[in-house]
């Protein structure tokens, strides 16, 4: 296995060389905990140490990518690991392969030189939200899911998971505005959850910049891994084994790549932002998959003080066959975040909130309440590294939902780090101490956390 995997290396090396440009890059980041103590309600401190990636899995997460490209067109490949992907079950030392095409095929056309298609598995970041977070972000706060599974495995009960994934703590800027793609491993557990998104086999991009300044974008993928009813001529595909959707076809089965078109479409991304000169980024789009329209403005003429500010309008599912969508609807959403910086200090802020999610598949209509998260990181460069404290706090209302499963109250969690982090050419080390606070989740107390990381990341 190690010897085919090398001269498969070897083999895209070589042809990409053929390319007039080519590049070679990767990346590697793992954090560690030397030591943690956990103390619960009932006064048991349990003391532990972990290896992981930040969704607190025990892993490295890493990577390589080549890229070659000529003036009209060009290839990506890449290997990345990461045991679970944030939530999403796998092996251990579990890798994922990327790879995509690109041509730009009407280059006779003047207004045409930048239509480019992609074919593979590609993604693009032109329109994401601007302005991040703290890459101590999940360990200042709990994502949801894990504070479910904390509580269940030291015998509290735990918070209701149909409400998990509502906002994004790792990758704040999705809270803003979405990127074509935005997540190669897939993410959550259900399609009625906000930051749900499919694993992705096979799609299709394609990008225009008509005039200067205007970029367009259109993402539609005819298979998704997880999603089932997609209606293709014969059964389903090779991923797609759901009794309910007829005989799993075999791998030279010429039916098994013809897809609904309809469906396909319906769950497409199309987006276009247009930057203001020494005004700022606008930008909107549609994400069929979500069922939901974004809009977002990146203000850039405030000098050292830049603001990201997004919204979400989501609307019910109308396929009565994508009966985890069909008269549901996800949550509105509304996130402004800020940088601002003044010679060596820097302060970056965000509020994401989400809130009024809704279901009326049955007798009576359910509504969400209100899901706010709120983070702040100051922080200060000097000639040996940098120091910066992060604040962070996360509030979730009680509601249609989870009235009368739990104890009948809102969840509230906070944590606060004071961190060191050293850049060293293309490494970085960051170390910190950091404390979660013993608040209510949901009606039950949250243990009291201490511990501090360190975190190792590499990449050229």
């Amino acid at each position: 296995m190690k010897k085919l995997t090398i001269i498969c290396v070897l083999g895209v090396m070589l042809a990409a060389s053929a390319f007039a440009q080519l590049n070679v890059g990767a990346y590697a980041k793992s954090y560690w905990i030397p030591y943690r103590a956990t103390v619960f309600e009932d006064g048991e401190t349990k003391h532990s140490t972990a290896v992981q990636v930040p969704w607190g899995e025990p892993d490295i997460s890493a990577g390589i990518n080549f890229d070659g490209w000529s003036e009209w067109g060009g290839l990506h490949l890449g290997l990345d690991i990461a045991y679970g992907a944030g939530n999403v079950a796998a092996h251990p030392f579990s890798a994922k392969g990327s790879g995509w095409v690109w041509v730009k095929p009407l280059n006779f056309i003047p207004v045409m030189d930048t239509f480019t298609i992609y074919l593979g598995n590609p993604n693009d970041s032109t329109l994401m939200g601007k302005i991040g977070g703290s890459n101590f972000a999940t360990y200042v706060m709990n994502n949801s899911y894990s504070i479910d599974r904390i509580l269940a495995q030291n015998g509290y009960q735990s918070g209701n998971e149909e409400r998990d994934f509502r906002l994004e703590k790792q990758n704040p800027e999705y809270n803003t505005f979405t990127k074509f793609n935005p997540y190669s491993w897939g993410n959550a557990n259900s399609n009625t959850q906000n930051l749900w998104w499919p694993r992705v086999a096979a799609a299709a991009l394609v990008t225009w910049e008509p005039v200067e300044r205007l970029f367009i974008g259109f993402f539609v993928a005819p298979e998704m891994r997880g999603l089932t009813g997609w209606g293709n001529i014969g059964g389903v595909t090779w991923n797609n084994t759901d009794p309910i959707n007829g005989d799993p076809l075999s791998d030279d089965d010429i039916n098994q790549d013809y897809y609904d078109a309809a469906k396909v479409y319906r769950r497409m991304q199309i987006g276009a932002g247009y930057t203001i000169q020494g005004v700022g980024f606008a930008r909107a789009q549609y994400i069929g998959a979500r069922n939901v329209i974004e809009a977002a403005f990146q203000l850039t003429a405030l000098g050292d003080l830049t603001l990201d500010i997004g919204f979400k309008f989501p609307f019910e599912g109308t396929d009565k066959e994508d009966k985890a969508a069909y008269k549901r609807k996800r949550d509105f959403q509304a996130s402004i975040a800020a940088t601002y910086r003044n010679y060596d200090f820097r302060l970056l802020g965000r509020i994401d909130a989400a809130f009024a999610g809704s279901d009326s598949s049955g007798r009576e209509t359910l509504t969400r309440g209100l899901n706010m998260i709120v983070y702040l990181v100051p922080s200060y460069q000097f000639s040996v590294g940098t120091v910066g404290l992060d604040l962070g706090f996360e509030y979730e209302q009680e509601d249609d939902f989870n009235k009368g499963k739990f104890k009948g109250e809102d969840a509230v969690q906070a944590g606060m780090g004071l961190w060191f982090q050293r850049n060293l050419g293309n490494a970085t080390f960051k170390t910190g101490l950091i404390t979660r606070l013993p608040l209510s989740w949901h009606g039950t107390k949250l243990p009291f956390d201490f511990f501090f990381p360190i975190m190792l990341e590499v990449g050229f």
